[in-house]
């Protein structure tokens, strides 16, 4: 008796522990999922359950004021009302908004803070908030739905004299296939923004309104408002004191525009290409400027004090954006290993940053091509139905086998699947340089899961990666520079070439020393970002130049 006393003291002990245990782990507000059921928790305790997620999370919201954790994805059959005081935290989830109404919707004050979400949206607004101040969007990923993002100081009048919002943040924040803009702000300010990406928009990748007084890092868009009269980054409705430190447009209406009654509104580098309109227009501006980059599709610049200090001319080989796609159980990347004949398999390959590494997306409806920078190549299913099928590679094509949809798993990571065979890209789990990718039926593991990473198509090393690379034995003083720099060599490198990219990869500078160290006039570089790669037959280095 005594020992079943112990046994059955020992099991309570261990019940209630778990208890305790799952309590612990709960956040004091909540939405998780069990089973069909979503159960939202508020102030440390559970308050009902019910089988629709939007019903959850605005109970779980109630009069605002409070942080609350979104534990799980699905489906979103209503709009989720925003409060003042808000913290929202989706832990990497993924939304399916299926209603025509807004995803999200404010209209009052703030604050209100978004973190890692992904919204799947089919029509409408993903997120709309008036009114409200001090708002914070750090990685949030809106596909689909009309505009992205909205935040501005009116519901339907914010041009008018006196109305406001205030202190916005929009960090590390991707748009895709929006119909029209990506992120629109209008009666912002106090605005920053860094790593926006847009792809595929109707209209703007970014559109500032009547947005003043703001910093922004870079902005990456692509095919936004192609064939159209907007542009990856537009400021209008007298737009003020508002710098940009880098864009790249690629295959966009116009690159860059800036509209009538701005000033003060400055864009510090940019790599424009292949719009259909006009790549960089400052029209009728005061104080705007370009102050480096390049646009191969024309310049027009009007309004005192502004200019736009370019190259009309970016390398074929640099312009626009490309992507490497890694893979997640790998850790591998996809490489065309430089082969150019039709049947030639799609190969696995460590972190690099050759152009074999690079692939672009080009959009065919809703799916797309993969394309190879190196080669030309596109990765082509070849019509192998088989799990454990090589995937190939194969000349310009507009056969199905060569288009594949991105089906989004996590906001991090995508599932690539082809058009024609239905198969699954794969890394098969194989982590040797050289090995073949594959192709696999329908499944969630990780060796079908890929990370896209933006990347310039230039075979240079881009800027983003010099920043953590090992470059100490090549030195460059003073950095940034205005005229003279002095390089100094390892000590036992007797001579090297010296060549001084631009961001486009096109070669600006060249130049033979000796070693020791150097002196090396820039004042004739524009100001800008620029890459100063030292060679020898048997060792490189390169490191990133700031000319001021």
């Amino acid at each position: 008796m005594k020992h079943f006393n112990k046994l059955a003291l020992g099991l309570l002990l261990i019940m209630f522990g778990s208890l305790f245990a799952q309590d612990a782990l709960a956040y004091t507000n909540e939405v998780r999922q069990s089973g069909s059921s979503y159960i939202w928790r508020v102030n440390n305790v559970d308050q009902g359950s019910t089988s629709d997620l939007a019903t959850a999370i605005n109970n779980a919201i109630g009069t605002g004021n409070r942080e609350v954790h979104i534990l799980t994805g699905g489906t979103l059959s209503s709009t989720i009302n925003l409060q003042a005081g808000l913290v929202l935290r989706f832990h990497n989830n993924t939304l399916n908004k299926n209603h025509s109404g807004y995803g999200f919707l404010r209209d009052g004050s703030g604050p209100i803070e978004f973190y890692d979400l992904t919204l799947n949206n089919n029509a409408n607004m993903g997120i709309r908030i008036s009114r409200a101040s001090d708002l914070v969007f750090s990685n949030v990923k809106i596909y689909g739905g009309s505009i992205g993002i909205r935040v501005d100081s009116h519901p339907s009048r914010p041009y008018e004299e006196g109305r406001w919002v205030y202190n916005v943040s929009v960090q590390n924040c991707r748009f895709e296939n929006n119909g029209s803009h990506g992120l629109e702000t209008y009666g912002v300010d106090g605005f920053t923004a860094n790593t926006i990406v847009a792809r595929n928009c109707g209209e703007c990748g970014v559109l500032l309104n009547k947005t003043i007084n703001g910093t922004i890092g870079t902005v990456d868009a692509y095919r936004c408002s192609y064939g159209g009269g907007y542009a990856g980054l537009r400021f209008a409705n007298d737009c003020s004191n508002v710098t940009t430190n880098m864009l790249y447009a690629d295959e966009c209406g116009r690159g860059y525009f800036v509209l009538t009654g701005s000033n003060n509104i400055h864009l510090n580098n940019c790599q424009i290409t292949d719009c259909t309109n006009i790549g960089i227009w400052l029209e009728n501006v005061v104080n705007c400027t370009v102050k480096a980059g390049c646009s191969n599709c024309g310049v027009a610049v009007s309004g005192s004090g502004s200019y736009a200090n370019v190259s009309n001319s970016c390398s074929s080989s640099g312009g626009g954006t490309a992507y490497q796609i890694k893979n997640r159980a790998t850790g591998l990347f996809l490489d065309g290993m430089g082969s150019t004949s039709n049947g030639s398999p799609v190969c696995q390959w460590g972190n690099t940053t050759h152009p074999n590494s690079k692939w672009e997306m080009i959009a065919v409806g809703n799916y797309y091509q993969f394309k190879n920078v190196a080669t030309g190549m596109f990765i082509d299913g070849y019509g192998y139905t088989t799990n454990g099928a090589d995937v190939n590679q194969y000349s310009n094509t507009t056969h199905v086998n060569s288009q594949w949809s991105i089906v989004n798993v996590d906001g991090t990571y995508v599932r690539i699947q082809n058009r024609g065979t239905g198969l699954f890209l794969d890394g098969m789990g194989r982590t040797t340089n050289g090995a073949a990718a594959g192709q696999w039926s329908n499944t969630s593991h990780v060796n079908a899961q890929w990370q896209l990473i933006s990347v310039l198509k230039s075979a240079v090393l881009d800027t983003e990666e010099l920043e953590t690379s090992n470059n100490k034995n090549l030195q460059i003083n003073p950095n940034p520079a205005l005229s003279d720099i002095m390089i100094q060599l390892p000590n036992d490198i007797k001579q090297a070439n010296i060549l001084v990219y631009d961001l486009s990869g096109k070669e600006v500078m060249k130049a033979q020393i000796q070693e020791g160290s150097h002196t090396l006039n820039i004042a004739l570089l524009a100001p800008g970002i620029y890459i100063l790669k030292a060679e020898t037959e048997n060792w490189s280095a390169q490191q990133k130049l700031v000319k001021q």
